[in-house]
C-alpha cells in the first residue's frame, strides 16, 4: 500500500515522433486526429514525485523578492521627493 500505482498517460502523438515514443515504452492505442496517433505510454518523469518542502514554502522566495523590489521603489520614491523639495 505504500506504493503509487502508476496510470498510464493518454496523449496525441505526432506520426513522426512515433518510433521514438516506442522505443520509451509507448505503444499505439488507436488513430488520433490529422497527422498523429492515439498513444499510451508509462507517467512522464517515471511516476510521481513528492515536495521535499511543503507548498507554502515554495512562494517564499517569490514574497522575498517582491519585498525588496517594493522597499527599492520606496527608497528610490523618497530620494525623488527629497530632491524636488531642495
Amino acid at each position: 500500500m505504500d506504493t503509487f500505482a502508476l496510470d498510464p498517460v493518454r496523449a496525441l502523438i505526432s506520426r513522426t515522433r512515433v518510433a521514438e515514443m516506442k522505443s520509451l515504452g509507448w505503444r499505439v492505442v488507436g488513430p488520433g486526429e490529422e497527422g498523429s496517433f492515439l498513444m499510451e505510454g508509462p507517467e512522464l518523469g517515471g511516476g510521481p514525485e513528492r515536495l521535499v518542502q511543503p507548498l507554502g514554502s515554495l512562494f517564499d522566495d517569490l514574497i522575498a523578492r517582491a519585498l525588496e523590489r517594493a522597499d527599492a521603489i520606496d527608497q528610490q520614491t523618497s530620494r525623488r521627493a527629497a530632491r524636488h523639495a531642495a
